[in-house]
């Protein structure tokens, strides 16, 4: 979900067999979630200037 300009919420599916490319760091009891972006696909550029790097599912 991510939230445009405006503050309106947008929700994105994604299909069957893919996965958003991540990192998960941990630190002690401390977990963090790094998301690897690119630039969004065409029509989606004023919701936001970067958008998450979805691949298939291993």
């Amino acid at each position: 979900m991510e939230k445009d300009p405006a503050g309106v919420s947008h929700w994105f599916d994604l299909e069957e067999g893919q996965a958003i490319e991540g990192l998960l760091v941990a630190a002690g009891e401390e977990r963090r979630v790094y998301v690897v972006t690119s630039l969004p696909p065409p029509g989606y550029e004023s919701i936001l200037g970067r958008w998450p790097l979805v691949r298939l599912a291993e």
